[in-house]
Formats: C-alpha cells, structure tokens, sequence
C-alpha cells in the first residue's frame, strides 16, 4: 500500500517536520543556555544531523530515544526552575513535536519502500 498525497509520499513531510523541529531545538537550545553547557547540551543533537538530512530511518529510529531523553529533562527542568517554566516548556513542546515526527517518518518511510508490515 504506497501512502501519498497529492503526488509526494508522507514520510516526506514527516520527514520536513523533523528537520524544522531539529534546527529549532538546536539553535534554541544553544541559546538558552551558557556557551559551553549549551554546546554540551546540543552536542548529542549535532552527531544525528548528517543522517537526518540524509533521510536515514537508522538515524531517525535511534533519535525517538534520545528525543525522549531531552524531553524528560525540559519537562522537569521546567517543574523545578520557576523562572525557566515558560521556555523550558516550549522547548519540550518543540522535542515532543520532533519525536512524533519522527516516530511517522520511520513508519511512513519503511511503508513506502516495503520494508516491513509496521
């Protein structure tokens, strides 16, 4: 079953949220942060943006994980920071919008190529 619409296939959308959201969380986080915590916080980001642009579902399976991580942190970084609350909270938002994209870009993707019954 070849899921599309309007001639390009899902997972390319999916795939455009992925990115826009990636480059949000980054540059947001970088900037959020000190210069160096920043850079520390974005470095495990940064290490996933060649596959990620390259369209990789290896790339985007293992980022759901680490996704999930940094949403954990932000969430309760923004419980336990009352200053931080507002930001801390879009920031999540931001990484829960990338892990659900992501989540589709891999099973519209391996749908559309026949790689598995997901």
């Amino acid at each position: 079953m070849n899921i599309q619409t309007s001639g390009r296939p899902l997972s390319r959308y999916a795939h455009s949220a992925v990115l826009l959201c990636h480059v949000a969380l980054v540059i947001g986080l970088w900037l959020w942060a000190t210069p160096l915590t920043g850079f520390l916080l974005v470095l495990p980001l940064l290490i996933a943006v060649p596959g990620l642009i390259r369209g990789r579902r290896y790339t985007a399976g293992w980022m759901t994980l680490l996704i999930s991580g940094y949403i954990a942190a932000l969430m309760s970084e923004a419980q336990a920071v009352p200053s931080r609350h507002d930001l801390a909270l879009v920031f999540s938002v931001i990484a829960a919008l990338e892990f659900a994209a992501l989540v589709l870009f891999v099973r519209w993707s391996a749908r559309e190529n026949g790689v598995a019954r997901i």
